[in-house]
């Protein structure tokens, strides 16, 4: 076995690749090309027998042409085992986001410092960084922002921007003038508008504290400076965009154990009244998936003691719940020009506290943002019943910050 000819080896391998594409051909070869391959064969064999290197050479060749012309659409079959490897990788990739884990981007702010939405800070310099700069802005996610107008023009008075996004993820802006030219800008609305200083840079407000989104996807916010007139060069936003964290979540574990109080989870906001009532939620959209702390298990009394969390009575011991109320000391996180307070009880909220969970058989949650003076969660819309829960967030996998790794 071990001593026999290189030339050898490669006619058995060719043998056996031609026993198998009978096998699996012979019920739609034509019957001539059948005979002829079979013929073919049979005197390869036979050359194999009598170990004629040359004549196995010649009868390779012939074979191997006669199997391709035997099977005029052989050399289709690749694309369409490709399209099929395609299909069935959708299947596997939408069974698995229905059933195994499935992946969000944060947007807004209602989770710092655990977890950052879409972050905007204006800066009086032009913040465009250098290479080397660029390179570390694509790993945390960071846009570096510096819109100054192209031309001479006057703001389109109604609509003078608008919200676009790149596929279903990346929201940008455009500024529109009244001749039809516009200015992309690569940062949500509200954050050119407000956080980038649009609005101050043109002499105008918003107007409109809530934005409405139409049928093909845009998010408008209507503001007080269109027919404003600009002039070329004037600057309009600068600063810099830090794209949210995006998170996996893990949709499957709660099919085997029960939620945890002071895990991140993720619920669907589907007969939560308070949400779906109100006016600016358009049902065509379905329900929303908010992310938050478990905070309250059934059974549990909770009052906000600012910044900590009194559950049963006593501090909040979970690591998670322990940890935001720590580092809640009013100052201003670094290089995100944020401030947080830890876990509140706001007057204007709907529910007061102490907020109980009924120990009944319709088992339900209560759900803060840890930081909670910017969150809507169940101080406004209750409790969390237990079939909207989706699951635990599990990883932050994107930018590469501080944030990244295992949610805790």
């Amino acid at each position: 076995m071990f001593f026999t000819p290189r030339y050898l080896k490669q006619a058995k391998l060719l043998d056996k690749g031609v026993t198998r594409f009978l096998d699996y051909k012979r019920d739609i070869l034509p019957v001539e090309r059948l005979k002829e391959i079979d013929l073919l064969h049979g005197e390869f064999k036979d050359a194999m027998r009598q170990r004629d290197p040359k004549r196995l050479e010649s009868l390779s060749s012939s074979l191997n042409r006669a199997c391709e012309r035997a099977l005029p659409n052989l050399r289709h079959s690749d694309w369409v085992e490709n399209i099929e490897v395609f299909f069935v990788s959708i299947v596997i990739a939408v069974g698995i986001r229905s059933y195994i884990v499935q992946p969000f981007q944060i947007p807004t702010s209602s989770m710092q410092p655990t977890l950052n939405g879409i972050i905007a800070h204006a800066t009086e310099e032009d913040p465009t960084p250098s290479l080397i700069g660029k390179i570390g802005g694509f790993f945390t996610a960071t846009t570096y922002i510096n819109a100054v107008s192209d031309r001479d023009g006057t703001l389109r008075r109604r609509q003078p921007v608008t919200e676009h996004k790149f596929f279903i993820f990346r929201p940008y802006s455009k500024i529109h003038f009244e001749d039809g030219h516009s200015i992309t800008v690569k940062c949500p609305m509200d954050k050119l508008v407000n956080d980038l200083r649009f609005a101050e840079r043109v002499s105008g407000t918003l107007v409109e504290g809530e934005p409405y989104t139409t049928p093909d996807n845009r998010t408008n916010y209507t503001i007080s400076a269109g027919g404003q007139s600009i002039k070329k060069g004037q600057l309009l936003a600068r600063g810099w965009v830090r794209s949210g964290d995006h998170v996996v979540v893990n949709k499957f574990v709660y099919h085997f154990r029960q939620p945890t109080r002071g895990e991140v989870f993720v619920f669907t906001t589907k007969n939560i009244g308070y949400i779906e009532d109100e006016s600016r939620f358009d049902s065509r959209w379905g329900s929303q998936h908010y992310i938050k702390r478990l905070t309250g298990v059934p059974g549990d009394s909770l009052v906000p003691s600012p910044p900590r969390l009194l559950i049963n009575g006593q501090p909040a011991t979970e690591p998670g719940i322990r940890r935001v109320a720590d580092e809640a000391e009013p100052r201003t996180m670094a290089n995100d020009g944020l401030v947080y307070h830890g876990y509140s009880f706001d007057p204007i909220r709907m529910m007061r506290p102490p907020y109980v969970l009924p120990t009944t058989p319709r088992r339900e949650y209560f759900a803060m943002g840890d930081n909670s003076y910017s969150s809507s969660d169940s101080r406004y819309f209750g409790h969390i019943p237990e079939q909207n829960l989706v699951g635990p967030g599990w990883f932050c996998y994107w930018p590469l910050g501080k944030n990244w790794g295992l949610i805790r």
